[in-house]
Formats: structure tokens, sequence, C-alpha cells
């Protein structure tokens, strides 16, 4: 149904995807009202310990449900609960590749060493290089009227090939994914019929 898309947008590629869709969703709500909602609900009832670590919680869920109605006058309330999973979710993003990725791979290029194999050095120089003419491609703001601002616009229409070039192979590499998943999975259905062995 969902490879029909192919040939043309058709109604199984909808039903599909209605079903997909709303399978999805009543799994996660069963899933989170048994989980979450109900046991948060029990927790508060039950002590007044636990009143606080899952009051608040649900007090900010419940904020949300003004949304559902079509009363402007109290839709604000949901902004609350919104702005902090948003701005938490904001700092957690940063943080985790200001930790994670950048200073890892700053550190990293920064430790590599210009001593032993040829072809280490050789790489150790390439990167240094690709990594100041990528960061080159951001430089936007120089005047293009002195020599060295012309060198640098240089330098950033080459960080800017090496940038096109970089997300060349990524697109390449989801492509070869997406078609050794697709190549499973025609297998696997060809298979089924017992049209392959």
């Amino acid at each position: 149904m969902v490879l029909s898309r192919i040939v043309v947008d058709s109604p199984l590629f909808r039903i599909a995807q209605y079903l997909f869709v709303g399978v999805s969703l009543g799994l996660a709500f069963v899933v989170a009202y048994h989980q979450v909602l109900a046991p948060a609900v029990r927790a508060v009832s039950a002590g007044q310990d636990r009143a606080v670590i899952y009051g608040v919680p649900l007090a900010l869920g419940l904020l949300l449900l003004p949304r559902i109605s079509r009363r402007q006058e109290f839709s604000w309330l949901a902004n609350l609960p919104l702005a902090l999973v948003f701005g938490v979710g904001a700092a957690l993003a940063v943080g985790g590749a200001i930790i994670g990725t950048i200073v890892p791979q700053i550190t990293d290029s920064a430790n590599r060493p210009l001593t032993g194999d040829p072809a280490q050095v050789a790489g150790t120089i390439v990167l240094a290089l690709g990594t100041m003419v990528t960061l080159a491609a951001f430089y936007y703001t120089t005047p293009r009227s002195t020599a060295l601002a012309r060198v640098a616009a240089q330098v950033s229409a080459l960080g800017h090939w090496l940038l096109m070039i970089a997300f060349g192979f990524f697109f390449a590499s989801a492509v070869q994914s997406y078609m050794s998943a697709l190549i499973e999975r025609i297998g696997a259905v060809l298979r089924f019929f017992g049209l392959l062995a």
C-alpha cells in the first residue's frame, strides 16, 4: 500500500498513512495513560511526599488543556508548560552539541601531533586547513575592497565547495542506506510470496 505512492497518490497509500498515524497515536495514548498519568494521579492522591514530585508535572500537563477549547481567554495558560519544554529542550540540545560534539572535535583536532608517519602529518594538515576553510565559508561581513578581503572571499568560496562536497557525501550515504532498506524489504516481500529463495 505504501509503495503504491510511487505510481500515483492512491487511496491505498492514504489508508496506510491514516492507519499508521491512528495506531501510533492510540498506542502512545494508552502507554502514556497506563505508565505516566494513572501512576501520577495515584501517587498524588496516596501521599504528601509524592504530591510535589508528580503534582508539578501533572499541573503543567493540565495547563495544556485550555488549548483544546476554542475559547481564547484561557489558552495563554498553555504557554507556561510549552515555554518550559522548549526552553529545556533548546538548552539540552545546545549543551549536548557543545559538550558532546564541538569540544571533543576541537580537542581532537588540536591534539593531533605533527610527527610520525608522513601520511598522518599530511592528514593533520589537511584537517586543520579544511576546518579553517570551512569556518571561513560562514564569514559574510568582509567588504571586498582590499586585497585581504578578496583573499577572504576566495577562501570562503573554497569553503562553500568543501561544504557542498561533504553534503554530497552525506546525501549519498543516506540514499545508499535507504536503498539498502528498500532492497531488504522487497526481498522480504518476494520471499513471503515464494518468488525468491
